[in-house]
């Protein structure tokens, strides 16, 4: 799998050319993904030591860097390459570099493996001695775990789809999904799956994502859940519980148990994989869970709004 990265250089002040490295975007053009960071703690230093105040402009050309991320078109190549011959500043973009990443592991997703990339490249090229080095690949790492071990436990493939992503033509419906994998995914007359979280992620990215979990989960309870069924906690959302033992987790943790409040929604936190895909498996035995992918073919989408 081919992909990009441009560096992202800070002038303090232009005139003199003096740039720093403060950011990171890879870009994939295969897979369409994107992973955008900057390190606001090697700013803030660079500004005390130059005795520079905050700027402005500076945290704007930021946050519109990072919402590439979040952009409907596609990030391609030819856009790198136009933001490094565009002058804009105090915001500088290099050119475009091509990194191949072999994808050895047939059980880890493309864009897991890119991520795991993306956070070494960071910390060589861009993190800051202040940065918290935690961040890097923990919650990733767990959930990468898990679906090699499932992959390999051949009871696990008979109850469970493992790294599935789901798209409305499969599930008959013209809701708009959130683009999003689950980690294991099964059907029992309601939905019986999981997520992992990375903890370790941005504020805007954590937030983002459990925005996105939560929406598909709601989705597919009003598709096929039931009211008998939405008291089990059947669809779960999964902690590294080292990340959630961590002092800066505390924010995280709240807002997860502000939108999972009074919701069908287990959240979990796991300290063991194989322990956990253990009760997972057992759980999916004593539901009788079958792989969602054959599921579905047997139950239609519930109407959405009934007559009046």
């Amino acid at each position: 799998m081919k992909t990009w990265f441009t560096t992202v250089k800070y002038a303090p002040n232009p005139d003199r050319e003096e740039y720093f490295g403060i950011g990171l975007i890879m870009v994939s053009p295969e897979s369409r993904a994107i992973q955008v960071r900057f390190s606001r703690e090697r700013v803030n230093r660079i500004n005390r030591a130059l005795g520079i105040e905050k700027s402005s402009l500076l945290e704007s050309a930021m946050q519109q860097a990072e919402g590439l991320s979040k952009s409907l078109e596609p990030v391609d190549l030819k856009h790198l390459e136009y933001l490094s011959v565009y002058e804009n500043g105090v915001i500088r973009y290099a050119a475009p570099k091509p990194m191949v990443i072999a994808l050895d592991n047939p059980d880890e997703s493309a864009d897991d493996f890119m991520a795991q990339r993306f956070d070494r490249l960071y910390q060589k090229l861009i993190a800051d001695k202040e940065e918290n080095n935690t961040r890097i690949s923990r919650g990733h790492a767990l959930a990468t775990a898990f679906r090699r071990i499932a992959k390999d436990n051949f009871d696990f493939q008979r109850y469970l789809n493992i790294d599935y992503k789901l798209d409305s033509a499969e599930l008959q419906t013209e809701i708009l999904l959130p683009e999003i994998r689950l980690d294991f995914i099964g059907g029992n007359g309601s939905i019986y799956c999981g997520h992992f979280l990375n903890l370790n992620a941005s504020g805007s990215t954590l937030s983002e994502n459990i925005s996105k979990t939560i929406s598909l989960y709601d989705c597919l309870d009003k598709l096929y859940g039931s009211r008998e069924q939405n008291s089990k906690k059947e669809q779960k959302i999964i902690l590294d519980k080292k990340q959630a033992e961590q002092k800066g987790a505390k924010q995280a943790l709240n807002l997860i148990e502000l939108v999972t409040d009074n919701k069908p929604y287990e959240i979990v936190q796991v300290s063991d994989t194989r322990k956990f895909m253990n009760e997972v498996l057992e759980e999916a035995k004593l539901l009788g869970v079958e792989p969602f992918s054959s599921w579905i073919k047997k139950h239609s989408p519930q109407p959405l709004y009934s007559a009046q």
